[in-house]
């Protein structure tokens, strides 16, 4: 029952964040894509979270001398792959953010210049086709992230200190990890991809940095829609645990 709650959570919040997305213009829906996908896998954790019992209040339990660490539950490599996810977001979205004033190359003003939804550097004065990541989506998508992450480290901490069965509390905290993943690789995809197709576009930024900028932002399109599908298998099918992750420490009763 949790993975079928944890699955309709990634599968709504990727739904609504498509949805939100699509269209020439979609403007202000857009904004709301990434926040979308966040509660949507926010919900489908928590509520896989209410089908877990608490362990029985009788009959003789045994306990580790040992206090949990938080990092002994978080998974080294989901964990180092949202930290490079987030700072390549974060470059990325600083440098579309910069291109969506208007640029010293650019022939024509358009009135839709610094607005945040449309790049700075036009030749012909020709709309671009489909929303650029400037500011106007940089922020919600910061906003979303940072709270996504702090909400990552209050459950992480609290999940370390619950009185549930070991094996949960390991399967929790990959879920929790690959949760941030995902609401991290996801926007980054989208980014990416967005910025790569309107680079490549008629009369839009004609400067020799462009045609080298496009095969890589291809590349990383590429890569972070891997790690957008491994971060919602993860999420969905956490893998298999160490029933006993501290074999060498004393067990009282």
């Amino acid at each position: 029952m949790a993975s079928l709650l944890r699955l309709a959570g990634v599968a709504g919040g990727l739904l609504a964040a498509v949805l939100l997305t699509l269209g020439r213009e979609p403007g202000l829906r857009a904004v709301f894509a990434v926040p979308a996908l966040a509660f949507f896998v926010a919900a489908g954790l928590l509520a896989a979270d209410r089908t877990v019992p608490r362990p029985p209040g009788t009959g003789i339990r045994t306990a580790r001398l040992a206090r949990r660490r938080l990092l002994d539950y978080v998974p080294v490599a989901s964990t180092g792959g949202v930290v490079l996810l987030t700072g390549t977001l974060t470059a990325l979205l600083v440098a579309t953010s910069a291109a969506s004033t208007p640029h010293t190359s650019a022939t024509t003003t358009a009135p839709y210049a610094n607005d945040g939804q449309h790049i700075g550097c036009l030749t012909g004065g020709v709309p671009q086709s489909g929303p650029w990541p400037g500011w106007y989506y940089a922020i919600p998508i910061a906003i979303t992230v940072f709270l996504a992450a702090a909400a990552a480290v209050v459950a992480l901490r609290r999940l370390v200190t619950r009185p549930i069965e070991e094996p949960y509390r390991q399967t929790t905290a990959r879920s929790v990890v690959a949760g941030l993943g995902l609401v991290v690789a996801a926007p980054l995809t989208g980014a990416a991809y967005f910025t790569y197709s309107i680079l490549g576009q008629p009369l839009v930024c004609e400067s020799p940095a462009m045609p080298e900028a496009r095969p890589w932002l291809l590349t990383l399109t590429v890569l972070a829609l891997a790690a957008t599908i491994a971060y919602a298998a993860r999420l969905v099918v956490p893998g298999t645990v160490n029933p006993d992750p501290h074999p060498t420490l004393a067990t009282v009763r």
